[in-house]
């Protein structure tokens, strides 16, 4: 090879194709699309911290407005109830122990039985009732108690009286239908429906205490979305922490640069509260 070659060789300007698994990648490139989240919950618990006002605030008013929905919207409801004994009494009114067991099983075909089309039609008819079938079953609550033979027919309705009305008919027709129906004896009538003297619902320090916990619970809910949306850089720990940079300096937040205030007075008057021109 001549002189002349080498010389040209040696400064023709050597270049490198960059491919795309040795391209540099710039500062920040994990927050991408692949790039997995992190949520620091420390974080989150001090700008709930922050936020505490805000919460309680929610808590409050969530606290009031359920209970005036309860309170204004929702009518009172009474409740009335009549217990029936039921006892299979052998010829001699001796009870023994098989008299015992089969009134325990009785109860559980009495529960099914006074819930019947037939039982709740006579009482309709019987008090000249201006509803359906269903939503007189709607009303009526059967409760047997453990290890007991007594069978509670408890009626829910906005009118005490009318709560009465039912539960002491519905133990009388009960008392005429079921017997025939099972060929047993009679149930006796432990205690008839008394008249209810105070309010069955609904609970206001229940719905109080739901409407407080759904208030903040939902302030919560808002600050913690509104923070993990909030792609906004905030301190130097911030641009650290997403961008691997570490700021040489910041500036704090100063009153000499003035207020949005002030540059809308300096545009009105042509100088700002305390600075006069020339």
């Amino acid at each position: 090879m001549s002189l002349t070659n080498k010389k040209e060789s040696a400064s023709e300007p050597k270049f490198e194709v960059l491919t795309n698994e040795n391209r540099p990648v710039p500062v920040g490139a994990d927050r991408g699309l692949g790039a997995e989240d992190e949520i620091d919950l420390l974080e989150l618990a001090y700008v709930l911290l922050d936020k505490l006002h805000y919460i309680i605030l929610c808590f409050l008013a969530g606290a009031v407005l359920f209970n005036a929905v309860a309170f204004f919207l929702i009518q009172p409801t009474y409740q009335s109830v009549t217990k029936l004994y039921v006892v299979s009494a052998s010829n001699d009114s001796v009870v023994d122990l098989t008299d015992l067991n089969i009134g325990t099983s009785l109860t559980s075909d009495y529960e099914q039985l006074i819930l019947s089309d037939p039982v709740l039609e006579q009482v309709i008819s019987d008090l000249k009732l201006d509803m359906e079938v269903a939503d007189l079953a709607n009303m009526i609550t059967l409760e047997n108690p453990a290890d007991t033979r007594i069978l509670n027919i408890t009626v829910t309705s906005t009118d005490p009286q009318e709560a009465k009305t039912i539960a002491n008919k519905v133990a009388e027709v009960a008392i005429e239908y079921l017997p025939k129906t099972m060929n047993t004896n009679p149930p006796n009538i432990a205690q008839s429906a008394k008249l209810a003297d105070k309010k069955a619902g609904p609970s206001y320090s229940k719905y109080t205490l739901m409407g407080a916990l759904l208030g903040a619970v939902l302030c919560c809910a808002y600050l913690i979305v509104m923070h993990l949306l909030d792609d906004t850089i905030h301190s130097a720990e911030d641009m650290e922490k997403y961008f691997g940079i570490v700021p040489l300096t910041t500036i704090p937040d100063s009153d000499i640069f003035g207020t949005d205030e002030d540059e809308k007075e300096e545009r009105k008057f042509g100088f700002r509260k305390g600075f006069r021109k020339g």
